[in-house]
């Protein structure tokens, strides 16, 4: 009997830890599209929170100014609804995937930043207010963190058009449109000390102007590996001492070759055999490592339950993974926890063995020295 067919008393990974977080996936257009009815299947299953993988971001939904496209967005929240999953908004304001009219003027000039301002407002206004009461969490502000050492701030088209109050005017309005959902601030690699303090940084100074922040999102695009458990579980600590609460928003292992840590979709290399060594199969050495590291990372989520709300995987299984195609482009990479026949993998067993066996202790282990916040 196939995966798919299997009968609904099937122990589901949502109910493992359905008193823990919230276990969510994203969902591509081609899935909202019913191009895919196999992940589908496999997320109303076993997640009880979908994200938008990129049906909500400003270029899908408003290519042009008033010019809305809400069909895919709309079949997000059906799906949800229709299985009681949380709906997750991914993302309102980023440097990414965001039609040049929000910064410049049809002939290509700068916007002043006035005009620049009203319609990332404009923008936020209209998508949140749509789905007011019905997407509960959103991603408001993606990385806007520069990663580049001695630079606190990404220098984005919002950052160039707004200056830094892009960030909290970004919650504001998200929080004046539906003041009932949770607003996240989400990043990658701010789990990693020098991009962590940058963040924390800026956490303290929004709160510290009482800007409309509930929790920070930490992505979480790691390796078999990196980064260091105790490197997480520092940022979790720092985070939630803020009185933050943490969301694991875009989790994936990847198993191949890596010279770059990260998500800056710029970034990219030359594919060569070398760097994509299983194109036919994953090695079963591979797929017991990688779900080795998959349940140390969740035994760390449940030492911080207490804190961590949501656990969302990018993706719902290898062959629609984006790190097939980056940082290289045609790869064949095996991150999440189901393969490209919508079959449990061994990770994904690992983390249902943990029910039995988690204790139920949130004592903190870390053995690294707090940070100390410049003013």
């Amino acid at each position: 009997m196939s995966f798919l067919s299997q009968p609904p008393s099937l122990h589901y990974l949502r109910d493992a830890y359905q008193s823990k977080f919230l276990i969510g996936t994203a969902l591509s257009v081609r899935s909202l599209r019913g191009e895919d009815e196999g992940s589908t299947t496999v997320a109303q299953n076993h997640f009880n929170a979908f994200t938008a993988e990129n049906s909500m971001k400003p270029a899908l939904l408003q290519p042009s100014p008033g010019e809305f496209h809400w069909e895919e967005a709309d079949r997000l929240l059906d799906l949800a609804e229709s299985c009681g999953a949380v709906t997750v908004g991914h993302t309102l304001v980023w440097h990414e995937q965001t039609p040049r009219w929000f910064f410049e003027t049809p002939n290509g000039a700068p916007l002043n930043r006035e005009a620049a301002l009203n319609n990332m407002q404009t923008h936020i206004a209209a998508v949140v207010g749509r789905y007011r009461g019905r997407v509960k969490q959103w991603d408001v502000v993606n990385e806007a963190i520069s990663d580049e050492q001695g630079e606190e701030l990404r220098p984005s088209p919002w950052l160039q058009a707004v200056g830094e109050e892009f960030i909290a005017e970004a919650f504001r309005a998200a929080h004046k449109a539906d003041p009932e959902a949770v607003l996240i601030y989400n990043d990658y690699n701010i789990e990693l000390s020098g991009k962590r303090d940058k963040t924390l940084r800026l956490m303290k100074r929004l709160l510290d102007q009482e800007v409309p922040v509930h929790a920070v999102g930490i992505q979480g695009h790691w390796h078999l590996d990196y980064p260091a458990l105790e490197e997480i579980e520092c940022a979790i600590e720092l985070f939630a001492s803020l009185g933050l609460r943490v969301m694991i928003t875009e989790l994936d292992i990847g198993v191949l070759p890596a010279q770059y840590q990260g998500a800056n979709i710029q970034s990219r290399q030359t594919l060569t055999p070398e760097m994509n060594p299983y194109t036919e199969v994953l090695p079963e050495a591979v797929a017991q490592q990688q779900a080795e590291r998959y349940e140390q990372i969740f035994q760390l989520f449940l030492r911080y339950q207490t804190v961590i709300d949501r656990v969302s995987f990018w993706g719902v299984h290898d062959g629609i993974s984006w790190l097939n195609h980056f940082p290289i482009w045609g790869r064949t990479d095996y991150p999440l926890l189901f393969d490209r026949a919508y079959q449990p993998k061994p990770a994904f067993h690992a983390l249902m063995g943990l029910e039995d066996s988690f204790s139920h202790s949130s004592t903190p282990l870390t053995t690294m020295a707090p940070t100390v916040l410049a003013t």
